[in-house]
């Protein structure tokens, strides 16, 4: 039975607090993200216990080039989608991005499969049936704006890009033919979805934590006899922090003749302040805008300071930490070679107004969420708070701060947890004959 758990729209579950339990009903279904579960049935009859809970830490990927802004790779057809697709299917991922102050040039592609731990690990020729780098040979010049660009958009897989098995990939971008030369890398999943999943949520309490925490379990029918547990492992994400996924690689038996996996309490995901929504889609004061120069090149808008007691603003639409510019930029025919690159300003007025110890980041989706010193704000004593610029595309953002000072951690850990978030469960079956491992099928369930 195929399962496709993709998103392909705004899909909206309700979560209703029953007994101390969260009861996930489902409000609106899009694209399969379906069924109706109270997280009651977390608990019943699964007293045998996961032995073992490994965290992701081999998901690296090589540094963004400077001259690369933008970069979405989505599930064809929504930019917040999250880059899976089923095999043997019609299902698509689009790539776009932009190339800055560059001329016109063809850039090649390289796909490598991954184990579930997203260690490369294979050769072409056991994961592809035809090639295992294409060229990008379409791109497209920005039109009348103040920074210029080349846009380039590439749609996947092809007649020459055919996955033959299923797993973790990892994309890579670089100059012609040069396999090294490396502008940008981005993750995706290729699902078999043979198997149905039923995926709970519950809410557990966290020793030391101001908030309870999500402790997923994902439960499922094996397809044949004789299937020797052990070869099974399941992966869950929030969001879209592939790298810091929690899997589960021993299976509870309490539910047979299926199959169970979940997270102790100890593991489970504990809650975070949602992160800013920026509106970034017209060039004009209003809303998080204050202030606006269309006399330089690029232009500059000015954001109103955010406050490190108040670390995420929680409004605007759920992205999945994806840009969305199609989806968001309406003045202009073709939005993303019409659309400006503008200088953002930000502004951090950390607690007290007093100088923080360490570092202040500005992350988000303009960067994939890197921590990357070169977004670090300065601090400016006579206004007293930190302020820096990034160099953005119109659409619709999301950001964080990343701060080293213990007390503005303590802080946002304090702070009321955001309450949208995709949960997705990956299952996974080690591989005999490759010695990695399929992705068998996934699960995801959108709460808010």
């Amino acid at each position: 039975m195929t399962q496709n758990i993709m998103i392909s729209g705004v899909t909206a579950l309700l979560a209703l607090t029953r007994r101390g339990n969260v009861f996930l009903c489902n409000a609106l279904i899009i694209a399969g993200l379906s069924g109706c579960a109270s997280t009651d049935e977390a608990t019943d009859g699964t007293n045998s216990r996961p032995v073992r809970v490994e965290s992701i830490d081999e998901l690296v990927l090589a540094r963004e080039a400077s001259e690369i802004g933008s970069v979405q790779l989505y599930r064809t057809g929504n930019e917040a989608a999250p880059p899976l697709i089923a095999m043997n299917t019609p299902e698509t991922l689009t790539l776009a991005f932009d190339l800055l102050s560059s001329p016109g040039q063809t850039l090649s592609d390289y796909f490598y499969h991954a184990n579930r731990n997203w260690r490369r690990d294979l050769m072409p020729i056991e994961y592809m049936r035809s090639y295992q780098r294409d060229e990008l040979i379409r791109y497209d010049l920005s039109q009348a704006t103040d920074v210029p660009y080349l846009h380039y958009s590439y749609e996947f897989p092809t007649r020459d890009i055919e996955f033959t098995m299923s797993g973790n990939y990892i994309l890579r971008i670089t100059e012609f033919g040069d396999e090294e030369a490396i502008l940008f890398e981005r993750p995706f999943f290729v699902a078999e979805q043979q198997l149905a999943i039923t995926l709970t949520l519950d809410n557990v309490l966290i020793p030391g934590q101001p908030y309870s925490g999500i402790q997923p379990l994902g439960r499922f029918q094996p397809d044949r006899e004789g299937v020797n547990m052990f070869d099974y492992a399941m992966c869950f994400v929030r969001n879209d922090q592939y790298a810091t996924a929690k899997c589960s690689t021993r299976a509870s038996l309490g539910v047979q003749p299926g199959l169970a996996f979940y997270l102790e309490p100890y593991d489970a995901f504990q809650l975070v302040p949602p992160p800013f929504f920026l509106d970034l889609s017209a060039v004009r004061v209003g809303g998080r805008i204050e202030y606006m120069n269309r006399s330089v090149n690029p232009p500059e808008v000015a954001l109103e300071p955010d406050y490190a007691r108040f670390p995420g603003s929680g409004f605007g639409p759920f992205l999945n930490g994806q840009i969305v510019i199609a989806g968001a930029v309406t003045e202009y025919i073709n939005p993303h070679v019409g659309s400006e690159y503008v200088r953002v300003y930000f502004r951090y007025v950390p607690i007290n107004e007093v100088r923080a110890r360490g570092n202040v980041i500005v992350t988000g989706t303009f960067n994939n969420w890197e921590r990357d010193l070169e977004n670090a704000l300065e601090w400016l004593p006579d206004k007293k708070w930190y302020e820096g610029y990034v160099l953005m595309k119109q659409g619709h953002h999301e950001y964080r701060y990343l701060v080293d000072d213990p007390i503005l951690q303590r802080a946002a850990s304090g702070a009321p947890p955001g309450t949208r978030n995709l949960y997705t469960a990956f299952l996974y079956s080690a591989d005999i004959r490759t010695q990695s491992d399929r992705l068998i099928s996934t699960r995801g369930i959108l709460v808010q």
